[in-house]
């Protein structure tokens, strides 16, 4: 396991030190040793996990994966029906549902894998509405941890708060992070997901965390809730998706003295760009991370600095390739290149734009639409909380339809919107259709549920307000 090795250097150095908080649940590196170490696993080398509470999950993956097993990370939220067919396609030799797993008598000894076995698998959206399993190496995670624990600044003793499920990549990596520099990870209680936004205001305030990650509606929410400042808070790093310029105020006005990050990746390639976010300007992505290469082939027009096209990268932190569920609509191999289908530009100064997904493009009346395209657009426009979908339409074959949270006493003109959308878009990626919606719906991973939205949108099951 990439981070193993390490674990064990600070159970022996500061065993003392928090390793993982929830709630009222504190798990030392000393503790968090001899737990893994002393428990009873079932026999094979993929192991599922389905754990929900975060510091029996940390203990049971140390121990998978520091046995030289393959963890398999299992969302707990998901519906029985498709967990069900998860496990079919999966087959593991066995499932961890317990929180708190029998212990063995004699204790295992921990430690790093090879470079090339595999330690984890996990799950990505996939167009047949069942998740794409992938798995990864011990040296595709040690080579990235190695990289970002330095870039972003994760140190010893650092009080860290990854507050999403950790069946997301993102704050699974995040848990990596701590456990390898010897950090203390904070994430929520598991009957607190509910209330993600109040509760991981309150912990951000009474453990005085140091260091925020998260996509960026779960930033929102959080901060957005914040009275007053978090002198403490001295970091903040989003992933998952583009931070709005109104999503990095929030941020600043919560933790003025915050540097504020933002990366761009994905679950099978690992950290493709970062950059520093300086104030509210600045529509790129960053430049390529450490060790990373970057091409764009074109194949889509050209953008303000350049070419408009699929986006390769050279990496030796991509996945190996999908257990199951490979669609070929995703990750791609090209000789040392890798891709998943994601589009976009590089300017002048050598910094990515992201334009959208390839799956993701709609056609409009004969025009290449790219959702994230409009929501940049319509965060402009004083709207960051905001969904652009493609639905059915007798005319056009697909029209545009936005769905903006906003409270309920917020007055949105929609004329004055429009507007100012034509202003900063060719008329025919203005949505015909705008709605609201108290809160946008979010998926596991926290990020908006586009699924669960478009059905409202069609079905005009009441769940949202149309405004034009």
């Amino acid at each position: 396991m990439p981070f193993i090795d390490r674990l064990l250097y600070w159970a022996r150095r500061e065993p003392g030190r928090n390793a993982v908080v929830a709630g009222s649940l504190r798990l030392t590196y000393g503790e968090l040793a001899a737990r893994a170490s002393s428990l009873q696993l079932p026999e094979g080398g993929m192991i599922a996990l389905q754990i929900s509470d975060p510091v029996h999950f940390a203990v049971a993956f140390t121990a998978v994966v520091g046995q030289g097993r393959c963890a398999a990370v299992l969302d707990p939220r998901w519906p029985s029906d498709l967990r069900v067919r998860i496990l079919e396609a999966l087959h593991p030799d066995a499932v961890i549902t317990s929180a708190d797993p029998t212990e063995a008598a004699h204790p295992s000894s921990l430690a790093d894998a090879a470079a090339d076995a595999r330690f984890y698998c996990g799950f990505t959206s996939g167009t047949s509405g069942v998740p794409k399993g992938f798995v990864r190496t011990v040296g595709s995670w040690s080579r990235s941890l190695e990289r970002s624990v330095n870039w972003f600044g994760v140190t010893p003793g650092l009080r860290v708060c990854a507050p999403g499920p950790l069946a997301a990549s993102l704050n699974l990596y995040a848990l990596a992070e701590c456990l390898y520099a010897g950090s203390t990870f904070h994430s929520l209680a598991p009957g607190d997901r509910a209330a993600t936004g109040p509760l991981t205001a309150q912990v951000l305030r009474s453990e005085r965390i140091e260091h925020l990650v998260g996509v960026p509606s779960t930033l929102r929410l959080a901060l957005d809730r914040i009275e007053g400042e978090l002198p403490e808070l001295r970091t903040v790093v989003s992933g998952g998706a583009r931070l709005s310029a109104a999503d990095t105020q929030i941020i600043l006005r919560s933790a003025p003295a915050a540097r504020v990050f933002e990366y761009y990746g994905a679950s099978e390639l690992s950290l493709v760009t970062a950059r520093r976010v300086d104030g509210f300007d600045g529509n790129d992505v960053g430049r390529p991370f450490p060790g990373v290469r970057i091409r764009i082939d074109a194949d889509s027009g050209s953008g303000r600095h350049g070419n408009v096209g699929t986006i390769s990268v050279q990496t030796d932190t991509a996945i190996e390739g999908y257990l199951f569920g490979d669609d070929g609509r995703a990750f791609r191999r090209d000789g040392s290149w890798v891709t998943v289908q994601d589009q976009g530009w590089i300017d002048d100064d050598g910094a990515l734009h992201l334009t959208g997904r390839h799956g993701d493009m709609l056609v409009v009346a004969g025009s290449n639409v790219y959702p994230s395209e409009v929501e940049a657009a319509l965060a402009t426009a004083g709207h960051p909380a905001a969904v652009v979908l493609g639905v059915p339409d007798a005319r056009r074959g697909c029209a545009l339809a936005a769905v903006i949270q906003a409270r309920p006493d917020a007055v949105i003109d929609t004329r004055a919107l429009r507007t100012r959308l034509k202003e900063l878009l060719p008329v025919d990626k203005v949505p015909k259709l705008i709605l609201r919606t108290g809160r946008l719906p979010l998926t596991t991973a926290g990020k908006p549920d586009r699924a669960a939205l478009k059905a409202s949108v069609i079905g005009r099951d009441g769940a949202l307000e149309r405004l034009a």
